[in-house]
């Protein structure tokens, strides 16, 4: 009977938690945020004169410049790959509707009349839906942008909330857990220990992924002769950690593109590359995710797939987090705690 009552239990809080992850969502990141400036934190004010609280601050302020420096880097070579690309177009765009025009008039040379007029209809019916599509994803381009512009006030306000509210669970974070029954606290304490040291674990093996990933599409892009042979790695590497879709993101719109444009022997090159990335990461990752956090990169997969079912894109990345979270409550043995009839 307690079963059941613990089980119903915890699945109305799951409920409850997934109805009010809105407003619970800057606490969860702050509590992150929290748990991961606790030993920065703690070596500051070991090391210099300062306060508890100003070492706090230190440390998040030490933490967010880190993460914006990340970010800024991202987007400047994002953003002038973007510009090179804005660059090109325009001039593959007439090459690809070139060899169009061809192969459509070396296969029309060997139909009927009546095939002829069938395949100028899909065609033409072809054209409408690529215009119709371009104007709607233009449009949708052109409201994403609107709705990005009026949702700055209200990103501005969380990122507040999530800074205040690290900054308060950093400081009475252990007098936060002194509130609970003390049967709970020793087993919540080792929890979030768990959870301290898996996540660690988890972006150690990211890091290493990536930096392998960055080196050999670097060395690759290179052999290949392609400019801006450094910026791109960097975006391969990038795309590479994103889960499902990975560096494929990249590669095969390129190779399609190439294709389309006569560059069949760059389409190949490009192909060896990308195969030899995917492989090198089905190699590495089980060896460094699961050796450092116990966890099969299938179990990391479905996680982020839940997430972009559930939170869309960010879901992808908090999925896997999520799913350490649980990984760590379960080895704190919090859970058979609870369900032991006392």
């Amino acid at each position: 009977m307690r079963l059941w009552n613990m089980l119903i239990i915890l699945t109305v809080l799951a409920f409850l938690f997934y109805l009010f992850l809105p407003v619970f969502k800057p606490f969860i990141i702050g509590a992150f945020f929290a748990i991961t400036v606790q030993k920065p934190a703690r070596f500051i004010q070991k090391k210099s004169c300062l306060s508890e609280n100003m070492s706090i601050f230190s440390a998040l302020v030490l933490a967010a410049f880190l993460f914006i420096a990340a970010a800024l880097v991202f987007g400047f070579t994002a953003a002038r790959a973007a510009s090179h690309i804005a660059y090109v177009i325009p001039g593959y765009t007439q090459i690809i509707l070139s060899n169009i025009e061809q192969i459509i008039h070396t296969v029309s040379d060997a139909l009927s009349e009546q095939q002829k007029e069938s395949v100028v209809g899909f065609i033409e019916a072809m054209s409408h839906s690529a215009v119709n599509m371009a104007g709607q994803y233009a449009e949708i381009g052109l409201r994403s942008s609107t709705n990005l512009i009026l949702g700055i006030p209200g990103a501005a306000s969380e990122i507040i909330v999530v800074l205040l509210s690290a900054f308060f669970i950093a400081r009475d974070g252990n007098r936060m857990i002194r509130l609970i029954p003390a049967l709970y606290q020793e087993r919540l304490l080792l929890a979030i220990t768990y959870f301290i040291s898996a996540v660690q674990s988890f972006m150690t093996a990211q890091i290493i992924l990536f930096t392998i990933t960055f080196a050999c599409a670097s060395l690759g892009f290179f052999l290949l002769r392609y400019p801006h042979a450094a910026e791109v790695a960097f975006l391969a590497a990038a795309a590479d950690l994103i889960p499902l879709l990975g560096s494929g993101l990249l590669f095969i719109p390129w190779m399609a593109v190439s294709l389309l444009t006569g560059q069949y022997m760059a389409a190949i090159l490009l192909c060896i590359l990308y195969a030899a990335l995917v492989l090198m990461r089905q190699l590495l990752e089980p060896k460094l995710v699961s050796g450092a956090v116990g966890l099969h990169p299938l179990a990391i997969l479905f996680t982020a797939f839940a997430g972009l079912t559930f939170w869309g894109a960010a879901g992808m990345i908090t999925g896997p987090f999520l799913l350490l979270a649980c990984q760590s409550i379960y080895r704190s043995g919090l859970l058979r705690l609870l369900f032991i009839k006392r």
